[in-house]
């Protein structure tokens, strides 16, 4: 599967360019509704109705003036559990080579991972056509895979790319998720909607990254803590990705088998380093006039502000 699933250099034309033939990127903004914002995390495969509803309204208002986007969540409280009880992102431990046909246990437990993400993936596009967005959405499996738990050939394939593109064109907006995958040496894996951030910022040309969260940022601490502070602006190396922070807790709920908040500012630093167009990623909450700003492009009175060094 890793043969079928290389991607070309990322300077190779075979990819295509992260612009538009007039010269304009495909995208102005990658925007990300953490699972956080539209599922209430703790509460099994249950949405967050009021946050969606007010992020997906954002978001139909930014197509109103023109704005081009593409659009990923996260799982939140569908798919986290089966992955977890039934090793989803583990994989098998039997020698590469030997992973075909997946152990009966492992099938069944990808498919329900699978089906319970597809669900929250229809209740978001449902909640974006109600507000007039003309959303699409994209699933990973069985089109893009991992091996070794990364992407083949280090990015996502050219088929992924181009299918993007061609909604864009067609003045849709792409919508994409997290997703239970094939991983060419352990079987399966789960291939998390943070990656996508990173790639589709690359490769439509995305002048910001905007991360949809329940609370108004990264905090020194969890918010509901007392002395808990806002941290406005994180600069990162371009270089290595290191993020000039401290003090800030990195705590994670146990069944957030993609890494909770330390996952999400690695991903943001990685969006820093991987897409030359980004000019700065956000951190916000769903519905919040921060939230508004960030999407246009604005740095947020409220929310966190990654940036390069």
């Amino acid at each position: 599967m890793g043969g079928i699933l290389g991607c070309f250099p990322i300077e190779s034309d075979a990819r295509g360019s992260p612009n538009r033939p007039d010269g304009t990127p495909w995208v102005d903004v990658v925007v990300k509704i953490g699972g956080s914002a539209c599922t209430k995390k703790a509460q099994f495969e249950t949405l967050h109705t009021a946050n969606l509803s007010a992020a997906c309204g954002q978001l139909a208002a930014l197509a109103g003036e023109g704005v081009h986007m593409a659009i990923i969540h996260g799982a939140g409280s569908f798919g986290h559990q089966q992955a977890k009880e039934y090793g989803v992102s583990k994989g098998t431990s039997e020698a590469s080579g030997n992973t075909w046909p997946l152990p009966k246990r492992l099938r069944e437990g990808f498919a329900k991972t699978r089906l319970s993400v597809t669900t929250l993936n229809r209740y978001v596009l449902t909640a974006l056509v109600q507000e007039g967005l003309p959303a699409v959405g994209i699933s990973p499996c069985p089109f893009v895979g991992l091996d070794k738990k990364k992407l083949s050939g280090g990015c996502i394939p050219p088929v992924a790319v181009e299918g993007s593109k061609g909604l864009l064109k067609s003045g849709l907006v792409p919508v994409v998720h997290g997703d239970a995958v094939l991983d060419a040496t352990q079987g399966s894996a789960i291939l998390s909607g943070d990656i996508w951030m990173v790639e589709f910022c690359r490769e439509l040309g995305a002048r910001s990254a905007v991360f949809v969260t329940d609370v108004d940022g990264v905090f020194t601490k969890p918010p509901t803590e007392p002395g808990a502070q806002l941290v406005k602006e994180i600069l990162v190396d371009p270089k290595t990705g290191e993020l000039e922070l401290t003090g800030v807790s990195m705590d994670c709920a146990s069944h957030d088998v993609t890494g909770g908040l330390k996952a999400k500012l690695e991903s943001a630093a990685a969006v820093l380093q991987g897409a030359p167009s980004v000019q700065a990623v956000y951190i916000v909450k769903a519905g919040s006039s921060a939230a508004a700003q960030a999407m246009r492009g604005v740095t947020p009175t409220e929310g966190t502000t990654l940036r390069r060094r």
